[in-house]
């Protein structure tokens, strides 16, 4: 697995994360090495999301409403020197080709709003730009002094990964068409 994620290809644009009392926001953009359509059916799988990270322990779609609206729940563990904690993402997805919206329902996760966007586009037939940008208040203490440090530290690592399967994953698709 280690080598895999290594051996990833993927170019970094952009990473931030900030923070706002216990409202934090963050972005991202990545050039994968991956055909645009098979980058698609990766991050557009709701139920397999499991795959594209290792703090990803449930993936599901709970309702489907249309073919471009759903909701799903995504449940994460997290460890962070030493200390263990469960987040819960409940979302209405809105998708527009093979670029979605997801807000947060707050009586079903562990956040008391939030909003994700993910946009997608071709850059060229083997190379895709992916952009993530959100925003989410959870519904636990982050230490102001401290949590902002380490949730930087997390957010970097777990970017890194989530890239780096995604682009794995879709280049393994690509490969297969």
């Amino acid at each position: 697995m280690l080598l895999s994620v290594d051996a990833s290809a993927y170019q970094t644009e952009e990473t931030s994360i900030t923070f706002d009392g216990n409202t934090y926001a963050y972005r991202f953009a990545v050039v994968l090495d991956a055909p645009f359509s098979a980058v698609a059916g990766v991050v557009s799988d709701h139920a397999g999301l499991i795959r594209i990270n290792d703090s990803i322990t449930e993936s599901r779609v709970l309702e489907q409403f249309s073919a471009s609206s759903l909701k799903r729940r995504v449940r994460l563990r997290q460890c962070v020197i030493g200390f263990c904690f469960k987040l819960v993402f409940v979302e209405l997805v809105e998708q527009d080709g093979a670029d979605f919206h997801a807000v947060i329902v707050p009586a079903e996760s562990t956040f008391l709003d939030g909003v994700a966007d993910w946009t997608l586009e071709m850059l060229s037939d083997t190379r895709t730009r992916l952009t993530l940008s959100a925003r989410q208040t959870p519904d636990f203490w982050i230490p102001p002094v401290i949590g902002p440090f380490i949730l930087k530290r997390v957010f970097d690592a777990e970017v890194h990964e989530t890239c780096a399967n995604i682009e794995r994953f879709a280049q393994s698709a690509g490969t297969d068409s």
